[in-house]
């Protein structure tokens, strides 16, 4: 490059900006590194005092209305700040830059003046120091720009990618097709149920109940190691997965007498990273939930570690797929349809849906798709007699042919940290998050949103979907009936405390957990009647599962089983 025109003054000037800009972001961020540290903004004394006058007062519609909005302001708060590291990060990162580029052209190639002849100074020895003074006064400032920027980071953009679906072998067929969706009463085999939908079959499922008091609890049991993945169920086994530090689990359980059968190691597999992976501190290792069918129980954790057992424990295969680094650390449940595991693989440098033999771990396909990391889960669907993966991520909410990894539509509609899974019927996809939008779409060619709301929109919890009726739990408290088709807003009721666990659809029942682990049971029809309130005596984040006239739920302790018998 011809240096010789550069104008010095102009690039000191700028520089100075630089620097200057740099020394300031890095400071205001340091300090919100430190306010954040003292202040959170989702423990409010005053929101705390009123939550404590409308518990002495439940009945009283204003003080209800006071804490939604205030418990609404704080959640905004903390997510806006959030949204200001991020953008403060990047700043940084792109000040120290121009600082470090200007002062590399005013002192790194500038040739030296010759002085009085006899007294030539060493160019040599001018140009090290000029670069010792660049390193000297840049290093401070690009060193503040760096540590602000992994302290504060939330996440890094990735860029829209094509998708091509790279396969490992040709496709059997064009589309796949199954017969209607029918919940089987007794096999709870994915999150949410059969096909992740969140309906499950049976009846006479319990409605009251006790944990402290032991009324209408069959069994309870403490999982050795700590997780958030829900129960899955297949005949009289019941499947959960755990995790403490490194060392990953997967525990089968009796379902009937609560005894754990056997546990098996998901650890130790050729790959996995040596130290636990950067993950929201409330997550952990074992957030997945695993799949299970009549041969296997697979199950997926935070380090990549993928591992499919049969029902004795034995391993069959297992694999790892290099850490899902993001924000919040890997969430994504399994789903088999037929002969493959279907694994929807979200990381800030891929963002993928897989499919592998169940039996011999093989890779079928991988379609890479559009968008950027998300946290939720894919839904098996058939719509028009076309057996659908439905994925909601980051904008776009997607359906997959999961035979052959093949994107059949995709709508683009959502925004920011993705993490309910979508929610279907027989002729429409539900996609939401929070700070967006809540979306009925008409999947298939032309794919189109006919209804939208901004009003209710969950952060963490799932809908679930009936052809009549929509029903969601949001992370301030609301419980909502929509109309399927409309979109009306049937009926609302604010219940105070946040909804992780997603709502259930059994026995012609709304079953909406909460983070304090009291079940609220609505009739699920068009007018708010609720049913029953029963509390866990823990707190719970987990989806309950539904077989043979039990309710099994994960609490933050203990698993417990409900039963009326």
């Amino acid at each position: 490059m011809n240096f010789k025109n550069i104008n010095t003054d102009l690039l000191k000037k700028i520089s100075l900006i630089a620097g200057v800009f740099t020394f300031i972001v890095a400071l205001t961020m340091i300090f919100s590194i430190i306010q954040l540290k003292t202040i959170d903004p989702l423990d409010n004394p005053v929101l705390t005092e009123i939550k404590e006058q409308y518990d002495s007062d439940p009945d009283n519609a204003v003080k209800a209305e006071q804490v939604r909005a205030m418990d609404l302001m704080a959640r905004k708060a903390y997510f806006a700040s959030r949204r200001q590291a991020e953008t403060g990060s990047y700043l940084l990162l792109a000040g120290a830059a121009v600082f470090f580029f200007c002062q590399y052209l005013l002192y790194g190639n500038k040739k030296t003046i010759p002085g009085i002849p006899g007294q030539l100074p060493d160019e040599t020895d001018i140009r090290t120091k000029r670069m010792k003074h660049i390193l000297v006064s840049v290093s401070a400032i690009v060193a503040m720009a760096i540590i602000s920027s992994f302290l504060l980071r939330d996440n890094l953009p990735d860029l829209a990618r094509k998708r091509p679906s790279k396969k490992t072998e040709k496709a059997v067929r064009q589309v796949a097709v199954r017969d209607s969706y029918e919940p089987d009463p007794v096999n709870f085999p994915f999150f949410r149920g059969q096909d992740s939908r969140g309906i499950a079959g049976g009846s006479d499922y319990p409605m009251n109940w006790d944990g402290e008091s032991g009324s209408n609890i069959k069994w309870k049991l403490q999982i050795p190691k700590d997780g958030k993945s829900s129960p899955v169920i297949w005949g009289d086994k019941l499947f959960v997965t755990g995790a403490e530090n490194m060392q990953c689990e997967v525990y089968c359980i009796d379902k009937v007498s609560g005894e754990i059968l056997w546990s098996a190691s998901a650890s130790g597999i050729p790959g996995e990273p040596s130290e636990v992976p950067e993950m929201d501190y409330d997550a952990g290792m074992a957030v997945s939930t695993a799949a299970v069918n009549a041969r296997a129980v697979c199950a997926i954790f935070a380090n990549g570690n993928l591992i499919c057992l049969d029902h004795d424990g034995n391993r069959k295969w297992a694999k790892n797929l290099e850490t899902p680094e993001n924000i919040y650390g890997y969430s994504g449940s399994l789903i088999i349809h037929e002969d493959l595991l279907l694994v929807q693989y979200d990381a800030d440098e891929k963002v993928s849906l897989m499919g592998f033999g169940i039996e011999d771990g093989e890779l079928k396909w991988e379609t890479l798709r559009r968008g950027m990391a998300s946290w939720s889960s894919p839904v098996l669907a058939d719509f028009n007699g076309v057996t659908q993966v439905i994925i909601n991520g980051n904008p776009y909410v997607s359906g997959f042919d999961p035979v052959t990894g093949k994107e059949l539509w995709a709508v683009e509609c959502m925004s920011g940290d993705v993490a309910p899974s979508a929610a279907v019927n027989s002729t429409l996809a539900y996609a939401v998050t929070d700070y967006a939008v809540l979306a009925a779409i008409r999947p298939g060619t032309g794919a189109s949103i006919i209804w939208s709301d901004n009003m209710f929109t969950p952060d963490v919890s799932s809908p679930v979907a009936t052809d009549d009726y929509l029903f969601l739990a949001t992370g301030y408290g609301d419980i909502v009936c929509y109309d399927a088709t409309k979109g009306d807003t049937l009926w609302t009721r604010y219940l105070m405390d946040q909804f992780y666990a997603s709502p259930m659809v059994a026995d012609d029942k709304v079953w909406f957990l909460n983070r304090s682990g009291v079940m609220h049971v609505i009739n699920a029809g068009p007018e708010f009647e609720l049913l029953a309130e029963s509390s866990l005596g823990e707190a719970a984040d987990c989806t309950p599962a539904f077989s043979g006239g039990c309710i099994y739920i994960r609490g933050r302790e203990n698993l417990y089983c409900i039963s009326g018998n």
